[in-house]
């Protein structure tokens, strides 16, 4: 429909905005779980959203969206699915990877990391010890979110459509096995498992 035709970087900020507002709503009941709860409540929320944007006309329910136009970053660089910028679209997929590996480099190293990770080992004790873990970790939970909604509109715009089955339980499980078997504490075993995996 015409209404939602706008300029890509409009509809990226759209995206990643809705995406922290959503993130937001849900992270505050949701993270008061633990354990299988909290992960069973994140997949529950991902049917959800498979549902909704199945018998959603105006997301093209079963089939999406299609004929989605080039992403121009800037004259020259353009994400798309188009073989004669396959090549450049690898080194921006790979910039866009060491720039968001640098920034949770830093956070990691920083004092907010540092009560990330009194988080991961005690939460109990590092509660005790004055850290605030709720907000900390709808922080996080806010964070990742963003992450990916900028890669769901990269990917988005180099596969020239997007439908619900990128929000298929079998997904979600295949992300929640890059956690596993990557580490949940551990940046670079995330890492090398989600190249390995996808």
């Amino acid at each position: 429909t015409d209404f939602l035709v706008v300029h890509p970087w409009a509809a990226c900020v759209a995206a990643v905005l809705l995406t922290l507002a959503i993130a937001y709503v849900i992270g505050r009941p949701v993270l008061k779980l633990k354990g299988h709860y909290l992960a069973m409540a994140t997949l529950g929320f991902g049917t959800i959203i498979y549902k909704v944007v199945l018998g959603t006309a105006l997301l093209g329910s079963a089939d999406g969206l299609s004929d989605i136009p080039a992403f121009t970053l800037v004259p020259g660089l353009t994400v798309s699915g188009k073989s004669a910028v396959r090549i450049q679209n690898y080194y921006i997929a790979w910039g866009l990877v060491i720039l968001g590996v640098l920034l949770l480099v830093n956070l990691v190293h920083s004092r907010v990391g540092r009560a990330l990770r009194a988080i991961h080992g005690a939460e109990d004790a590092a509660n005790a010890m004055g850290v605030d873990t709720g907000r900390y970790k709808l922080q996080m939970f806010v964070l990742s979110a963003v992450f990916a909604a900028v890669g769901g509109v990269f990917l988005t715009h180099f596969n020239g459509g997007i439908g619900p089955s990128e929000a298929s339980i079998m997904k979600s499980v295949r992300y929640v096995a890059i956690v596993a078997i990557g580490g949940m504490s551990n940046l670079w075993g995330a890492l090398t498992m989600g190249v390995i995996l996808n």
